[in-house]
């Protein structure tokens, strides 16, 4: 971080993060800063790079049923750079990656899937060829699958609890005391959500939506030949109908955070559902994570630190609860990334997948 931000960049920060359909009006109102400081704010924020938007498709609804997570060991001494070269090269290519990243003899990938047999193959191709070049070591590819019907997910890439928390500000009981789910469903009885049956035009405006987040509607309309007013009227469906999500990603090494961590944990099913929940949430609150998915047996995490000192003291207050609670069957595994260094294979890259599930072709 080449300058700490001030007490007022931090709030309107954190305010655009919460909420990124907020217009300058809507922060300054939030905030109490005047809105022309608002406004020199937000261009200094954006013009520094300090976060960029995307928006994040909710492929369930339109027939994608699983998220996966897959995690890797490898073996020291094996040329890293062939590795990340296979690594990148597998992330490009396999449509259902949508974020991937790469550290030394580690590495972490999310992906959708239209079902199992797409997500398993990929994983199959991948450890074949890194054991036969000799780069895994005994305990090969982690891979974890998520369904949707089945899965909640209370964080997903959501940023704003990890700035509350690293700014100071008070973030307030979004959950509600319990585990709520952001992406999957709360009811497991409930059936998916009919899929809509999008038009072609509607299904070449999601694809682009996806694809150029950042672009206004004017300039995404000149692009794909449709009128303004079109893009913003599907756009505005989609939105409504929780077809997709703006999300704004903040930047996380100018902000100064150092360490990226992944956690995963099987569950101890001895646990009642209800107080599993309440544990979880618990240990949600001791640092706020950016990501949490929490299947019938397994639970994923992201956990982003300032540094190691705030890491270690989080980590021993979670072990006092882990200990004390026995939620989980064993220590969690974690990898630890430094943010500076790992390698940002794919970074919300969701068009391909989204390309494959409506059964569209990828533009250039």
């Amino acid at each position: 971080m080449t300058k700490p931000l001030s007490d007022r960049e931090k709030r309107v920060l954190y305010e655009i993060v919460k909420h990124p359909e907020f217009t300058d009006n809507n922060l300054a109102e939030r905030t109490g800063i005047k809105l022309s400081t608002v406004t020199a704010i937000r261009r200094r924020l954006n013009k520094n790079g300090m976060y960029k938007m995307i928006r994040i498709p909710d492929l369930q609804l339109l027939g994608a049923e699983l998220l996966a997570v897959n995690y890797s060991v490898y073996n020291a001494t094996a040329p890293m750079e062939k590795r990340l070269e296979t690594g990148r090269k597998f992330a490009r290519e396999h449509k259902e990656v949508f974020w991937a990243i790469n550290e030394y003899v580690q590495s972490v990938a999310f992906h959708f899937s239209r079902n199992y047999t797409d997500i398993l193959s990929n994983i199959i191709e991948l450890e074949t060829h890194h054991t036969e070049k000799g780069y895994l070591d005994e305990g090969g590819i982690d891979l974890m699958v998520f369904s949707f019907k089945l899965s909640q997910v209370p964080y997903f890439f959501d940023f704003a609890p990890l700035l509350a928390n690293s700014f100071g500000f008070s973030e307030g009981d979004e959950n509600g005391g319990g585990m709520r789910s952001r992406y999957g469903h709360d009811d497991h009885e409930q059936d998916m959500a009919e899929v809509p049956n999008l038009t072609p035009l509607g299904k070449k405006v999601y694809y682009n939506l996806v694809k150029y987040p950042e672009m206004t509607d004017t300039e995404l309309a000149e692009i794909i030949s449709v009128s303004q007013r079109t893009i913003t009227k599907l756009r505005k469906y989609f939105e409504e109908e929780g077809l997709m999500q703006a999300v704004i990603i903040p930047n996380l090494e100018k902000l100064g955070f150092k360490m990226l961590v992944f956690d995963h944990a099987k569950l101890n099913l001895k646990v009642k559902g209800d107080q599993r929940n309440i544990i979880l949430h618990s240990l949600m609150g001791i640092k706020p994570p950016i990501t949490f998915i929490a299947g019938s047996s397994d639970v994923v995490v992201l956990t982003v630190y300032e540094d190691f000192a705030t890491y270690r003291r989080s980590i021993n207050r979670f072990a006092e609860v882990y200990k004390y609670e026995k939620i989980f069957i064993k220590e969690p595994k974690r990898l630890l990334f430094s943010i500076s260094e790992m390698d940002m294979i794919k970074d919300h890259i969701y068009s391909p997948i989204v390309a494959k599930i409506l059964g569209i072709e990828e533009t250039s």
